[in-house]
């Protein structure tokens, strides 16, 4: 792997000047008021100051960056909405910041086969818009509006909506840190569009799938897009606990009762109240400062949100259906009535989110340090790993420990993830929760058979991989031999 040392203050100048030449001067950004808000993000991972930020316009801008950086062996950052909140796009010290907010068309929706063509730069709020007027909707998650689908795709997405697939990705354009351009899917045939991921040849899309920019640089993505039905609505059920909630998901995905569910744990829907009439966040309630294990009187311990769309006449039986499994697991259906009394924050998120088809953020984050554990096992093994991980946290003192959860590709695997705010005053409590959840994870992958859903900076998941680890390691030295992508992330 090529050695990279930080360029002097006579290489900057020659380089920017050649990176202006290239690319066009407005282009690329050397001021130190500029360098500096690209340095960190709200995670702990320290501040690293680039020498460059650089703002591509289209494919052709990416291609002669990666080969001037390849060529004086600077390492390269890529982000493109910085909507960022895990170091992940923390540059290297001295190295260049391929900002791609600027790649922002909408190239193609395509009705018939379900399908758009988007740049990296394209955020939900334009892509979700665009998507409505053409009576399509797309995965969404929990992010805010001005995050970006393929900076959530791209990295094993956590999106809601649809929980038949996992991997919205159908085809990738990427260019290589030597400056190739080529498409992972269909349309590497000149006469196809990007519709089917699989060929006669092998899918390489899964090999820039969370790779978090260490491979090649998507600057365009094929992405799966849905209808929108003639009706839709959100069934919310009740139970007693996670094992009961989760089968009862499995359940009615398996009857195609639904398109999406998604398990809510009681400390993390109530936080919604915090801010639902205020526009500032109030200190957090007594309540939510208790044993996330028991909740107040009154207060479901899991809500799980059903989404189902399709012909009106299907949505009163499937919402028949959909009472009759949550009694068969003890558990029952709430009227809107019961959810207006008792969780009106949540329920205006979730009707948003979900018959909206738009992001509603949390104000939440304002509590403390946002700070999570997120992994994906079967059914039963998150069924046992729940209750030890929500005391394994709760025993911190990092109080509300909130988490949701849901099936993945017809219950086949559920994705777990949970929500702590620290108090990012308090450096002793950040360094312990930090330890703690990767021991979690640890623990996890050895008890339960759980597998890290992302990576995280410095955390040696990859390289417990064995075999699998050795073989990605040749495939960086291949397509990257002076390890200018993403080197200081730590992934190889």
């Amino acid at each position: 792997m090529g050695s990279i040392a930080k360029l002097n203050e006579k290489e900057k100048v020659l380089v920017c000047q050649e990176l202006r030449e290239a690319i066009g001067s407005n282009k690329v950004k050397d001021d130190e008021n500029v360098l500096a808000t690209y340095g960190f993000d709200s995670s702990r991972v320290l501040f690293q100051k680039p020498s460059f930020v650089v703002l591509p316009e289209n494919t052709e801008d990416v291609k002669q960056v990666l080969k001037i950086a390849n060529r004086h062996i600077i390492p390269v950052t890529v982000m493109s909405g910085g909507v960022n909140i895990v170091g992940l796009c923390i540059p290297a010290d001295g190295g260049i910041v391929l900002d791609l907010r600027r790649m922002d068309k909408i190239i193609e929706i395509n009705t018939d086969s379900g399908y758009a063509v988007i740049e990296p730069g394209v955020i939900f709020d334009k892509f979700t818009a665009a998507l409505a007027e053409k009576g399509f909707r797309c995965q969404v998650p929990t992010s805010p509006g001005g995050s970006t689908p393929l900076g959530n795709y791209l990295m094993r997405p956590s999106g809601s909506l649809t929980t038949r697939h996992l991997d919205p990705i159908l085809d990738l354009e990427v260019v290589s840190p030597n400056g190739i351009v080529m498409s992972t899917g269909s349309s590497h045939f000149p006469s196809a569009g990007g519709s089917m991921r699989y060929g006669p040849f092998p899918d390489l899309a899964g090999l820039f799938c969370c790779s978090y920019g260490t491979l090649g640089v998507v600057t365009k993505a094929t992405v799966r897009i849905y209808p929108i039905n003639e009706s839709n609505r959100v069934v919310l059920a009740a139970f007693d606990s996670y094992e009961s909630s989760s089968k009862y998901t499995k359940d009615i995905i398996n009857h195609n009762i639904c398109e999406h569910c998604l398990i809510w744990s009681w400390q993390l829907y109530r936080t919604y109240e915090i801010t639902y009439s205020t526009d500032w966040v109030p200190e957090v309630p007594l309540e939510l400062m208790g044993n996330p294990l028991k909740p107040p009187k009154g207060i479901p311990y899991n809500v799980v949100t059903t989404l189902m769309s399709g012909y009106e006449e299907a949505m009163i039986v499937n919402e028949k259906l959909c009472e009759k499994v949550a009694r068969k697991y003890g558990g029952r259906i709430i009227s809107r009535k019961e959810a207006e009394d008792i969780m009106p924050g949540a329920l205006y998120q979730w009707e948003q989110h979900y018959l909206g088809y738009h992001q509603v953020m949390s104000k939440t984050f304002g509590t403390g340090r946002y700070m999570a554990y997120l992994v994906m096992a079967e059914p039963q093994a998150i069924c046992h790993l729940e209750p030890w991980a929500v005391k394994k946290l709760a025993s911190l003192g990092v109080a509300p420990v909130g988490y949701y959860s849901m099936p993945f590709d017809f219950g086949r695997s559920m994705f777990f993830r949970m929500f702590i705010y620290p108090d990012p005053q308090n450096e002793e409590l950040l360094s312990k929760t930090a330890a703690t959840l990767e021991e979690m994870h640890q623990e996890a992958m050895r008890r339960y058979g759980a597998i890290p859903f992302r990576y995280r900076p410095g955390l040696p998941w990859l390289k417990q991989t064995g075999e699998y680890y050795h073989f990605l390691k040749k495939v960086k030295q291949e397509v990257d031999p002076n390890n200018v992508l993403n080197p200081h992330l730590g992934l190889f």
